[in-house]
């Protein structure tokens, strides 16, 4: 072990020298001095070397497996004693993580994807948080592209769950990609031909005299070329919202076309507000890449490593239940895989198809949703059944599912008493993952508006799982409700309680009854605190009833913004928002409002009728003055 005071020593084996690197350099900020290691030979002779405070072991090891290899330690008087943490991907092993550590000795384990905070709290709880660690640097991780392929690096972010800016550069060409939470969400370019104005003349859009009066009008009242266009009645708030997303898709996948160039990670917290923001899942995107911009060289090199192993689907929910877009040929495809073919006689299955099945098979394998194996399953794997369960669940269904798990406390939420093991405590925590996961919850006919519910409700069952699954957390929250922490008596019969009172004040709202419909609202929302359009409905309310009272005003932004925090893409609140600022005199303000309520929602017509006022009277009283300094000078 680390003499006191000293640096502490991470033993790492992985053999996804991507993953290592990510992981490395990690825990490096965080003040560890990371060993890393591809394979269990290499790990062991550096036991002679260094003395070793944690061991971070991956399960699937080439040769001899992490299992194996965490058995061997115990083995060792050296490291008998060593805490060591399992990282597996495999829901099955980790189902039985009790005989795991039983048989083989180990401390604890992750279940892949982890975000990097959750594996630097478990070794902090091992081994004590180090002496010294990096308040300023920032994970940075940098590589070719020729050895670590796009497919690959996007699936290593999304499972590390990282938010940063990932850099791409080709010969001239550099790009910038937003990922976060393991999305990506956005893309920057520096090439001519993916701005919005070359986009929109060469889709038909625009004229090229149009694209340079509107870029001249942006130029002159400050304003973004899209509003500039939708002003001048160019695009309307639809068309911009469509091609601003395929302008971000353009940017994104052509990066797949590159042979080879340059990627540089650096880890961030979060982004500017008012970003277009693509939904499409990392998978989708891999496939969208791999199926139409890369060449059949690039599909065949992921595929090459792995053509005699046998393919089955992954048992790890969190990758199996990715959200990915498939025909029904690709379906069957899929569904072929069932661990007793090898890759090798899959594309041998579909030889006229193979134009299908090679990008198909090739993103699968890269985002975990396929695993290839060195030998056959013993039996046909069972656990895909779970992919026909029905997914697109009624909205109506969803939002009390929702507004009553979420005032639950931990061990009702999970179902599980006090007394309950870990084990039970996991079996819980899949059934519910497999159910309202947002990879798995998503499809194309879901509402928009229920994403920021679905990852609230995913994220507050990750907590429960993480605190119950842990002996000392589990200690300290039973404690602090013991400790008088108020139990949840929220049922039902409250939950419609509170959507009966919201749609009255709906009613009232309609027919401009605002000061009876405010006081409704707020029945709701006493029901139902967190709910942001209750929020917004109730204070828009008091205002439209006393706009008078600085009181009220002060009040009613406050609500409206937190509406917004609890719902950003609710566009009625940044109206209201608008509104505001704009009976205050703030145009500036009131502007920059409007224009986010249109990119949250392209038929707010409300907003765009302000904009077009606002520019009228822009326009008016430039006239004005113009007509003013020609008459002082006549």
């Amino acid at each position: 072990m680390s003499p006191e005071g000293g640096s502490k020593h991470i033993l790492m084996v992985d053999d996804d020298p991507n993953i290592r690197r990510f992981l490395a350099e990690s825990l490096r900020l965080h003040g560890y001095e990371v060993h890393s290691f591809e394979d269990a030979e290499a790990a062991l002779l550096e036991l002679d070397n260094h003395d070793f405070d944690l061991a971070l072991l991956d399960i699937l090891l080439p040769g001899t497996n992490g299992l194996q290899l965490c058995r061997k330690l115990r083995s060792l008087p050296k490291t008998k004693e060593l805490p060591v943490i399992m990282m597996t991907a495999f829901y099955k092993q980790t189902d039985h993580i009790r005989d795991a550590r039983e048989q083989y000795g180990a401390t604890d384990y992750l279940l892949k994807p982890f975000p990097l905070k959750t594996l630097h709290e478990k070794i902090d709880a091992l081994i004590g948080a180090p002496t010294v660690a990096s308040d300023t640097e920032r994970l940075t991780i940098e590589g070719k592209l020729s050895e670590t392929g796009l497919p690959r690096i996007l699936h290593n972010l999304y499972s590390l769950r990282a938010t940063g800016l990932l850099h791409l550069e080709h010969n001239d060409v550099k790009k910038v990609v937003y990922i976060r939470n393991g999305y990506p969400i956005f893309a920057r370019s520096n090439l001519v031909r993916e701005f919005l104005g070359q986009i929109l003349v060469r889709t038909g859009h625009l004229s090229d005299e149009e694209l340079k009066e509107s870029l001249q009008v942006a130029k002159e009242k400050g304003q973004r070329h899209g509003m500039a266009l939708i002003e001048m009645g160019l695009l309307t708030p639809h068309q911009l919202n469509d091609v601003l997303r395929n302008q971000v898709l353009e940017k994104l996948l052509g990066t797949f076309a590159w042979p080879e160039g340059c990627y540089r990670f650096m880890q961030a917290r979060e982004f500017k507000q008012g970003i277009t923001s693509i939904d499409l899942s990392p998978a989708n995107l891999i496939l969208q890449g791999l199926r139409d911009y890369a060449s059949r060289e690039q599909v065949l090199k992921i595929l090459e490593p792995h053509l005699d192993s046998y393919l089955q689907q992954a048992e790890n929910p969190l990758y199996r239940f990715q959200e990915i877009q498939l025909s029904a040929s690709e379906e069957r495809i899929l569904a072929s895989c069932q661990g007793n073919t090898t890759l090798q006689d899959v594309l041998k299955r579909h030889l006229l198809s193979r134009k299908e099945a090679e990008p198909l098979l090739a993103t699968l394998l890269s985002t975990g949703i396929l695993v290839a194996r060195t030998e056959p399953a013993t039996a046909p794997d069972e656990s895909c059944c779970d992919e026909a369960e029905d997914l697109r669940t009624r909205r109506e269904t969803f939002l009390k599912d929702y507004a009553w798990m979420m005032e639950q406390d931990y061990f009702t939420l999970l179902g599980v008493s006090e007394s309950d093991p870990r084990d039970q405590v996991r079996k819980s925590y899949y059934s519910l993952v497999k159910k309202y996961h947002p990879d798995r919850f998503f499809e194309q006919d879901v509402l928009l508006d229920l994403r920021d519910k679905v990852n609230a409700l995913f994220q507050r069952i990750s907590d429960a799982h993480e605190t119950l699954s842990d002996e000392t957390s589990k200690a300290r929250y039973i404690g602090d409700r013991k400790g008088g922490a108020a139990r949840s008596t929220t049922n039902l019969e409250t939950i419609l309680k509170a959507e009966t009172a919201f749609q009255k004040g709906m009613v009232l709202f309609r027919v401009k009854k605002y000061n009876e419909a405010q006081k409704t609202f707020a029945e709701a929302l006493e029901l139902s605190p967190n709910e942001a359009e209750y929020l917004m409905y109730q204070a828009w309310s008091a205002y439209k009833a006393n706009s008078s009272s600085t009181e009220v005003v002060i009040n009613t932004r406050k609500k409206l913004i937190r509406a917004t925090e609890l719902s950003p893409k609710l566009s009625l609140a940044h109206l209201y928002l608008g509104y505001l600022s704009k009976d205050e005199g703030n145009e500036k303000e009131a502007q920059r409002r409007f224009e986010r309520a249109i990119l949250c929602n392209p038929n707010c017509t409300e907003a765009l009728r302000e904009i077009r006022l606002m520019s009228m009277r822009k326009e008016k009283a430039e006239k004005k003055k113009k007509g003013l300094f020609g008459k002082m000078f006549s």
